[in-house]
């Protein structure tokens, strides 16, 4: 064979691999730039839902805030309003129907704060403003009962509702301050602090 036959065969050759090689590197390039853009991708969608987790869980923080300083404030209101009725009903203060008005919005107050805590949770949070909620609707029934029988009470049946009513206004304490120590708690992002004694 001719010498010139061989290296322009050794050319081709040569030239053919050289063309295989670029494609399998462009190939490879180009499959290198897709893994990237695939791994920046799925490294930016979890950066945002990330965020959007970060955001909805501020967003839920606030919102059991509010919910929980307006059922706490609905409370201060209500003791206020209570104890005027109390007082009323024992003759320390001028009876007022302004007083019973107070007490009965205290009432409705305390129902419309405690719904929006309810739904909010978390469960320890859930779990103290129902206990709250579920004894103040009893002490609302023995101030109701004394409201309808205050006029022909005897001495011994108003010394029970005044027992019943300071039993009632100690437990209506306490679970006042679980409901307080269930939202610290919460808002500290820590459900399992023991509570002191």
């Amino acid at each position: 064979m001719d010498e010139g036959l061989v290296a322009l065969v050794t050319a081709g050759v040569g030239l053919v691999g050289a063309l295989g090689g670029a494609a399998m590197g462009g190939l490879a390039a180009v499959r290198g730039a897709r893994l990237g853009a695939e791994t920046t991708a799925r490294a930016t969608i979890e950066q945002v839902r990330t965020q959007e987790r970060a955001q909805h869980d501020h967003w839920l923080r606030d919102e059991r805030k509010r919910a929980a300083v307006l059922m706490l404030e609905a409370y201060d209101r209500f003791t206020i309003a209570a104890s005027n009725v109390t007082r009323m009903f024992d003759l320390e203060i001028e009876a007022s129907p302004d007083v019973w008005s107070a007490y009965n919005a205290s009432m409705n107050e305390i129902r419309r704060a405690y719904f929006p805590l309810r739904l909010l949770g978390p469960a320890r949070v859930h779990q103290a403003a129902r206990g709250l909620w579920q004894l103040i609707e009893e002490y609302h029934e023995g101030i109701e009962e004394w409201a309808d029988g205050i006029m022909t009470a005897t001495d011994e049946t108003r010394a029970g509702w005044g027992t019943r009513e300071e039993q009632q206004r100690y437990t209506l304490g306490r679970a006042h301050s679980d409901l307080i120590d269930a939202v610290s708690e919460s808002l500290q992002g820590n459900h399992s602090v023991p509570r002191p004694n």
